[in-house]
């Protein structure tokens, strides 16, 4: 028996230990009460609350083994049932007068199921009005969307409270058709649940307002677009319908063959759990459907003991690119990005989309200056970044001379149209970067496990490292973020990072 027990500091604790059998689904060997700073009286209603709750829980994981409908509590009944509310009145319904005659028709089966005289939900034949609240308030299909199957006394006990519910749905239904925006106040009583339901936004609708106010960068753009046109494609209705358990199968659904589940995680949920939870903020939707659960990812075997380069890959890179003639915007990529993100440990992208204004002398240090301005910068923040000496001898500095102020390895242009906001071009700086990662795999550096790219940035920390340069130093080189607030103090400023950049050995090539 679960009994209770004075607490310390007021109120009244309990605990019981539950069945062997179920406790792998808890989480936990037994379940603990707290029932705050109340009165007696207070903590044994709320003790007998909780106790009916766990019961509960310890009967839906037997029945759900066994294949068998859920049990539901009167307060977990009432809730489904302000769920249903929130979902039914977020689908488009029709037009102001069809929701009208519809409203009419079914105030008229209700009255069909009571004795005559006043009417009261109290009174009504509920045996007789079940069928009708299962078929006209969709509720099938919303517990097929929830994955949810009822037993039948609970299923009873849900249809009785959304009987109670249906007509304030229809009543906003009408007032919203007419143009009557205004807070719902029926929606209060449910818990968790806001009310609101604006029917117009679908996820695309949302999709575009997040971009038009937090204006991501392109490349998250053109990268989450996608995920938005599957999603729009599958659920065209009403963004504030989704329901968790309906994003969490879709978001199974889309691991295939060819889209890992590691993709699934990071990208497609990530996206849409981004952009909803931005619609939450906003008083857009009601709830995050992406929010609650996440996708299972199986641990990625790997063969590769490291991110890095081996010696054998990063002198076969840098020989060829030594090799390149710098005659055009491409060559020039491939002649000088692996070199400079070699003694940089710079991402990729922030050299291809360098300027020839970029690179300058000041107090002696001839550096690099990888600034948002010029393009996408990850952490948003410009850092100013030592050339290294073997950099220099090649002749970079004379290629920046003859290249001009402008970009330094893409072909500007000037826009021949205006940009979709939902589908920018991609920049060009992306596609330079694409060009020289395409052409590392093509002269033989192809490990599947490999980036080649970004594999410079381990190599780059790998040999700072080694050579005691000062992880800070190292960090405020590649553009990390400070592992602590206390590490965020004392910037290194540019002769710092010059200083232990000459401690950087050289590629023998």
């Amino acid at each position: 028996m679960s009994k209770l027990t004075p607490a310390p500091r007021g109120g009244y604790t309990s605990r019981k230990w539950l069945p062997v059998d179920v406790r792998e689904a808890f989480g936990q060997q037994e379940a603990w009460f707290n029932s705050g700073p109340v009165s007696l009286l207070q903590a044994k209603a709320l003790h007998r609350e909780w106790l009916n709750d766990v019961e509960a829980k310890i009967a839906n994981i037997r029945a759900e083994r066994k294949g068998e409908g859920r049990t539901l509590t009167p307060k977990e009944a009432r809730g489904l049932a302000g769920e249903w509310y929130i979902w039914y009145t977020s689908q488009q319904h029709g037009d102001l007068a069809a929701l009208r005659e519809y409203r009419e028709r079914a105030w008229q089966s209700l009255y069909a199921g009571t004795d005559g005289g006043v009417l009261s939900f109290d009174d009504v034949d509920k045996v007789y009005l079940r069928p009708f609240i299962a078929d006209e308030a969709k509720t099938a299909q919303f517990l097929a969307a929830k994955r949810l199957q009822l037993d039948r006394g609970s299923r009873d006990l849900f249809l009785d409270y959304v009987l109670r519910d249906f007509f304030a749905a229809l009543d906003l239904l009408v007032r919203r058709a007419e143009g009557d925006f205004g807070e719902d106040r029926y929606a209060k009583r449910f818990p968790r649940h806001s009310g609101i339901a604006n029917t117009s936004l679908t996820p695309w609708a949302l999709f575009e307002r997040w971009i038009a106010e937090a204006k991501p960068a392109a490349s998250t753009i053109d990268r989450w677009r996608g995920v938005f046109v599957k999603l729009q494609s599958d659920f065209p209705g009403a963004a504030a319908a989704l329901l968790p358990e309906q994003m969490h199968d879709w978001a199974k659904g889309l691991i295939t063959a060819q889209r890992a589940a590691v993709t699934v995680r990071d990208v497609w949920v990530v996206a849409c759990r981004t952009v909803f939870a931005w619609a939450v903020g906003q008083k857009l939707i009601a709830r995050n459907p992406f929010a609650g659960w996440r996708i299972t990812v199986p641990r990625k075997i790997r063969m590769r003991e490291t991110k890095a380069f081996t010696d054998d890959e990063a002198k076969t890179i840098l020989t060829a690119a030594l090799a390149m003639a710098a005659k055009s915007k491409s060559g020039a990529a491939k002649r000088w990005v692996p070199w400079l993100c070699a003694y940089t440990g710079a991402r990729s992208g922030e050299i291809t989309q360098l300027r020839g204004s970029d690179v300058s002398e000041q107090g002696g240090i001839w550096a690099i200056k990888i600034s948002p301005e010029a393009g996408t910068v990850k952490t948003g923040t410009a850092r100013t970044v030592p050339l290294h000496a073997h950099v220099i001898e090649q002749g970079f500095l004379d290629f920046v001379k003859a290249s001009g102020g402008g970009a330094l390895f893409y072909n500007e242009a000037k826009p021949k149209r205006k940009d979709d906001p939902t589908n920018p071009r991609r920049p060009r700086a992306v596609k330079a970067r694409e060009r020289v990662a395409e052409w590392v795999r093509e002269i033989g550096v192809n490990d599947p496990e490999l980036q080649p790219n970004h594999a410079w940035r381990h190599t780059f920390k790998k040999i700072g490292s080694r050579a005691d340069i000062p992880e800070k130093i190292l960090d405020a080189i590649c553009g990390h973020a400070p592992a602590t607030v206390g590490r965020g103090y004392g910037e290194a400023d540019l002769a710092d990072k010059a200083e232990a950049l000459r401690r950087f050995p050289r590629f023998k090539v």
